[in-house]
């Protein structure tokens, strides 16, 4: 794949984003190789967050939470798991609906979903040296990217019709799983505890 197709399939995501789902599995592409985009999507994803995080360092007292941007190993493997869980929820779920998809499939197109969003992020990145007003509205524009590619890359990989009843589930499943995490943290005792 050349950087002019590359260009193209960018284009065609913003354009008629389930012709860009078919037009990626089309592709055929090694499983290896749906891994290794994954690995370089995160670890570029993850030097962003690092070199925001230094030309914007967080104030004290901020949320604990972002800290981790600081960190990109960190950052790359919280960012690796949920692409790879996003992925299976993506082809387990809609296969419980009546879908088709596979996980391959589906880890491919959450990877491509990624990489768009890493043009957002670095357009993020530029916007709060220029105009930072901007970025705000950059990362409202990526949640909402993020969850129209969802939808849309579902709805192409399982055959689905109904643009209102993925985003139901999407947000359903969002919540079960969010739920389900936060038990097996508290479990583990990954939270901090809470004085009063």
């Amino acid at each position: 794949m050349t950087f002019d197709d590359l260009k193209s399939l960018v284009g065609l995501t913003f354009r008629e984003p389930q012709a860009a789902a078919r037009a990626l599995i089309r592709l055929d592409l090694p499983v290896s190789a749906r891994w290794m985009a994954l690995l370089v999507a995160v670890a570029v994803s993850a030097m962003l967050a690092w070199l925001s995080s230094q030309l914007f360092p967080l104030p004290e007292g901020g949320p604990a939470v972002l800290s981790v941007t600081g960190q990109p190993l960190a950052m790359a493997g919280m960012q690796l798991v949920a692409v790879v869980l996003a992925s299976g929820l993506m082809a387990g779920v809609g296969r419980l609906f009546g879908g088709q998809g596979r996980f391959e499939d589906a880890l491919l197109l959450t990877t491509w979903i990624e990489v768009v969003l890493l043009l957002v992020q670095l357009a993020q990145v530029v916007a709060s040296l220029a105009l930072p007003p901007l970025s705000g509205f950059l990362g409202i524009l990526a949640i909402a990217l993020f969850l129209w590619l969802t939808v849309q890359f579902t709805k192409a990989l399982h055959g689905f019709h109904s643009s209102a009843k993925v985003l139901l589930v999407l947000i359903a499943t969002a919540f079960l799983a969010g739920f389900v995490l936060s038990v097996i943290a508290a479990a583990l005792g990954l939270f901090p505890e809470m004085t009063p």
